[in-house]
């Protein structure tokens, strides 16, 4: 059992917290662009998703039973409360947002704003209701080898060859109490080069104790199916604690600084409309973030630490709440021809390596950052 408490944990995620600049949230200036200079959506609570999302269990399962009405009624369908994922036990569940199994980006970028407006019967709007918000999961290198070690399908020797050396010291030695501090930001809808239901998207701080003093080495910013990463030093923070992040038009991809010529990417999949097919094939295209101006100032999240690993949390402490929404095995939104089509995304706790072991995944998928030298 780790000698890192709960109350470290929470300290250690409130004061390293990430600090977001974001095209504004603003109706009027139209839904994303890819190159920006029109409105966008922020992190919000996850909430925000459930407030009218509905369980649904994909198109197959739904005519395999002849249940018709599921493909047409929305309502039909049961609510997707925190009660409700976590009875689910099947992985093609899916959490529709806006009923149809294809998302339309109008619809969504509208009802985005009913429910960010909609007062409830005690007149709060959504947007109080639904905080600017980060999910915040907490472990050291050794609870990390472990979780590998418990999972059927990932195992530290399939990874032992080619990680162990950290990338911010190259020459240090990896030490069991290394810690992560996984940041997940859950957004309403991915409006980009392919559009889909929900997104989640995250970047990791580590931090090693030396003299003990907890000192940040280094960060790992994720950006599609992978990432960069870049030593502490060369990170723009701010009050020296917080990172900041610029977040991209549409995709919402984490970035370590703004470039006006946008940053290059690369997909794994095709595109045929807004549908991106995972059928082998890359397709590059760009990310234009916004540059820190009083236009796109520094955003304060909420930090939600997660319970995870559970024997740092207490039976009556509230964050066990999360376990609820954690244990959802299904997608955040409309997913139809199972993993054909890129739709929405699984929940942070089922992403295989980069959820279990953070440092592996960020040696293994993820890429120095050379855009500052």
């Amino acid at each position: 059992m780790s000698t890192l408490t709960w109350e470290a944990r929470v300290e250690l995620a409130q004061r390293y917290a990430p600090r977001l600049v974001l095209f504004p949230e603003d109706k009027l200036l139209g839904k994303p662009k890819i190159e920006g200079g029109a409105g966008s959506y922020h992190p919000r609570s996850l909430e925000l998703l459930l407030d009218r999302g509905r369980l649904y269990p994909g198109t197959l399962r739904a005519l395999a039973h002849i249940q018709l009405t599921w493909l047409f009624s929305h309502t039909s369908r049961i609510p997707a409360t925190l009660d409700n994922l976590a009875k689910s036990r099947q992985s093609f569940d899916q959490i529709r947002l806006l009923g149809g199994p294809i998302p339309d980006p109008q619809h969504a970028w509208e009802t985005y704003f009913d429910i960010l407006n909609q007062p409830d019967a005690t007149g709060r709007t959504g947007r109080e209701r639904f905080p600017l918000t980060t999910y915040v999961h907490v472990l050291t290198r050794e609870e990390a080898i472990n979780a590998c070690r418990a999972n059927a399908k990932i195992k530290p020797e399939d990874y032992d060859k080619i990680v162990g050396q950290p990338f911010y010291q190259p020459d240090g030695r990896a030490q069991p109490d290394d810690l992560a501090l996984q940041y997940w930001f859950c957004y309403y809808f991915d409006d980009w080069a392919n559009i889909h239901e929900g997104d989640w998207e995250s970047i990791t701080i580590f931090l090693r104790r030396q003299e003990n003093a907890w000192t940040p080495l280094g960060a790992t910013y994720s950006a599609h199916e992978n990432g960069t990463r870049r030593h502490w030093r060369d990170i723009e923070r701010l009050e020296d604690t917080h990172p900041v992040v610029y977040v991209a038009s549409g995709s919402h991809a984490s970035y370590f600084q703004h470039a006006a010529e946008g940053h290059s990417t690369e997909l794994a999949g095709i595109f045929l409309g807004k549908l991106k097919f995972k059928i082998g094939f890359s397709t590059s295209a760009r990310d234009f973030v916004p540059p820190l101006t009083s236009q796109h100032p520094l955003r304060t999240l909420q930090v939600e630490v997660l319970p995870d690993p559970i024997d740092m949390v207490s039976a009556d402490n509230p964050a066990r709440r999360h376990l609820k929404w954690m244990s959802f095995k299904g997608s955040w939104g409309a997913r139809e021809l199972g993993r054909l089509i890129a739709g929405g995304p699984i929940g942070p706790a089922h992403k295989g390596l980069k959820w279990l072991n953070p440092f592996a995944w960020s040696e293994a998928e993820c890429w120095p950052d050379y855009l500052i030298y």
